[in-house]
């Protein structure tokens, strides 16, 4: 039996020590996770082997021990070997390193508070039990189990603060309603859909700041919680335009934001497979898209991607002016024609049934760009802005960083498009490769997530565009590119022409070996650590 003040402390310090950087890691993938209950045990389930270590397996080493004698000895062999693994465990992580590094915002805060009076809880008990008679060999294993099993106590801690989390959130909503009332002049701009709404709040945001005061919502701020923190934080008395852009994962999304911003202009993007892992099927995300037209009341006008048969497929809504812009479709009153694309950039022209015409050239690639910057011309121009004036301001667009961003790498070009990945964004991306000047074109991409039943499907047809165009692929997951590799084999992709890498890492060190002068890589989509293998 343990006895005196050191012991316990051998005992309680070094176990301490790790169960605190398992319980770190563990809440940076429930807030990688959106601090959604469901997404973090779907997560969970899927990486059981991540949730825990194989160091969790070194400490029964000292259990084992204390079942055949229960000395001195085994505790201070505990205590040792939890300093060991802790220090391991550390030097793991930073060596691994994290694509999205922790953000300690006021909710992480609370969560790891409330996580950290639960271990000390069970310290104490520990610690009491370790004193007392008959007790101290059960300390030892709910000890055990907890390090173990540290992702639990952080999903416990989630569930437990949650009322409190939804009473905040509640009072930040009031707040913000408040803040938007006062604001009885301002123009509210709403942007959704399922790709290109980051870009084409950007570009907007650019263009209109030649005549209007305009704030936007700032990186990918689409939450609720996101409009709400730029609402509480940047809106200015002096703004006379709100640029709103609103992301959704399930029906209602898009109506929340609507109902706090009270939009009198949208713009619908795109409408297409993306996050069907909760929106389920297309119909799904057809309405909540839907649900941002439906909120601009009588005299509110709806710019939308005439080319998109998803979009073109929404019921009208009575009273709703609509402004049609696309490159292909009739009866359009904004039309990108005549484009060509080099390696500076793109030029297209604009014609609007105005009689407008521009020559827009700008830094940009790929055909979505041009259907962002047509939506951003066509309210710029719906707002009084002349054309001339809207081409000068594309010229200096500056590319929104990991979406088709060109850059230049030691010896060949990049096109950044890691921020995202979509059935339709992955073919632009591959078309404008294709387009790109360069004997050897290569691609890394760890493939398309959150597509529901049909990932592997969709997976598979990107895998037969991809063989069509690169000379090179390297593929990032083992397990998340097997639908690629599928659609390889089927097209008789030559073997030596791909890589499968088992994280980013690898995948760059590979592309130092193969890549020659002159070479143009795409880096199409980069999943979040979540989804490391």
């Amino acid at each position: 039996m343990p006895s005196g003040t050191i012991v316990v402390i051998a005992v309680l310090a070094p176990w301490l020590l790790y169960t605190v950087l398992k319980i770190n890691k563990a809440a940076h993938y429930m807030q990688l996770n959106g601090y959604f209950v469901g997404r973090y045990l779907r997560w969970a389930k899927g990486n059981l082997w991540r949730t825990m270590d194989w160091l969790d397996l070194v400490p029964l080493l000292a259990i084992a021990w204390l079942w055949f004698q229960r000395s001195t000895v085994a505790y201070f062999i505990w205590g040792i070997i939890y300093l060991i693994i802790a220090v391991a465990y550390y030097n793991a992580q930073r060596q691994i390193g994290a694509k999205k590094k922790m953000v300690y915002t006021s909710r992480l805060k609370r969560l790891l508070i409330l996580a950290a009076v639960m271990l000390l809880a069970v310290s104490y008990w520990a610690a009491h039990g370790l004193w007392s008679p008959g007790l101290h060999f059960n300390s030892l294993e709910v000890m055990y189990a907890v390090s173990t099993f540290a992702w639990i106590l952080v999903l416990v801690a989630t569930i437990i603060i949650w009322p409190l989390e939804q009473a905040i959130n509640f009072w930040y909503y009031q707040d913000a309603e408040q803040i938007l009332a006062k604001h009885t002049s301002l123009r509210v701009i709403g942007i959704t859909g399922s790709y290109g709404k980051t870009s084409t709040k950007n570009f907007l945001n650019r263009i209109l700041a030649e005549r209007f005061n305009v704030l936007a919502t700032p990186e990918s701020y689409n939450t609720t919680m996101g409009v709400i923190l730029t609402t509480r934080t940047r809106l200015k008395s002096t703004d006379e335009i709100y640029i709103v852009e609103m992301g959704a994962r399930k029906k209602g999304d898009i109506k929340e934001i609507c109902d706090l911003v009270h939009p009198t202009m949208g713009i619908i993007t795109s409408i297409g497979e993306q996050h069907l892992e909760t929106f389920k099927d297309l119909n799904n995300i057809k309405r909540t898209k839907f649900e941002l037209i439906q909120s601009l009341g009588e005299g509110g006008v709806a710019f939308v991607n005439w080319d998109d048969e998803n979009i073109r497929s929404l019921p009208r809504v009575s009273g709703v002016n609509y402004i049609r812009y696309g490159i292909q479709a009739e009866d359009l009153d904004y039309r990108a024609g005549s484009i060509q694309y080099d390696q500076r950039g793109t030029v297209f022209t604009v014609c609007s049934r105005k009689g407008q015409q521009g020559v827009f050239r700008t830094r940009l690639l790929g055909r979505h760009n041009i259907y962002n910057i047509l939506a951003a011309t066509a309210v710029a121009c719906e707002l009084g802005m002349d054309m001339a004036t809207v081409a000068l301001a594309v010229r200096n667009l500056a590319p929104v960083e990991h979406r088709l961003e060109m850059k230049r790498g030691k010896d060949y070009i990049i096109i950044d498009d890691a921020f995202n990945s979509n059935p339709v964004g992955s073919k632009m991306a591959l078309e404008v490769l294709s387009k790109m000047e360069g004997s050897n074109k290569i691609m890394i991409t760890p493939g398309m997530v959150e597509l529901g039943n049909r990932e592997y499907e969709l997976n598979y047809e990107f895998g037969q565009a991809a063989a069509a165009v690169c000379d090179y692929v390297i593929l990032v997951g083992p397990r998340q590119t097997q639908p690629i590799q599928e659609a390889f084999k089927e097209a008789f992709y030559p073997e030596n022409q791909y890589f499968v890498a088992r994280n980013l890492n690898q995948a760059l060190q590979h592309l130092n070996l193969i890549a020659k002068p002159g070479s143009v890589v795409l880096f199409e989509n980069d999943l979040p650590d979540t989804y490391n293998e």
